[in-house]
């Protein structure tokens, strides 16, 4: 199903048992999120929860390609998303927070931002550095910036 606004899941009401959702986080995903760093993209996701009592597992397999913007030129460009995978564990607790082992949600309002974990999944293995290849900048701004670069004293 594609995604047009995050994605909350309200943990209190899943049924025992595996569930799977197969997601499509396209350019309405990513600007409904509160965040600046992903432009838009066209990513998949496969989400496995497999629900328990009080605990919940997630495997998430990404892979797609985002769009940000680029450092030097400033013009978007796209940057592929390896294919990966990742595995969480929620639990149901006396309120939100998190640690090494486990992301806990709070009972009385188990709705979890499945949406906001999958960006940060995705932003966190980008390049530090967004930059195009060499040449492949916008060549008006490469021009602006070749003026202005400093030059060695010697």
């Amino acid at each position: 199903m594609a995604t047009k606004q995050p994605v909350h899941i309200n943990l209190a009401t899943l049924a025992i048992g595996q569930h799977v959702l197969d997601l499509e986080l396209d350019n309405q995903f990513f600007e409904s999120l509160p965040q600046d760093d992903i432009l838009g993209g066209k990513c998949s996701a496969k989400v496995t929860i497999g629900a328990r009592e009080s605990s919940f597992t997630l495997h998430l397999e990404v892979k797609g390609t985002v769009q940000v913007t680029c450092d030097r030129c400033l013009d978007p460009m796209d940057v592929t998303v390896e294919p990966f995978e990742e595995d969480f564990l929620l639990k149901l607790a006396d309120e939100d927070g998190e640690d090494d082992n486990a992301i806990y949600v709070d009972r009385n309002h188990a709705e979890f931002d499945l949406g906001w974990l999958l960006y940060e999944v995705i932003d966190v293995r980008l390049p530090i550095v967004h930059a195009h290849e060499p040449g492949e900048c916008n060549p008006e701004m490469e021009r602006i910036l070749q003026e202005h670069l400093a030059e060695d004293g010697e």
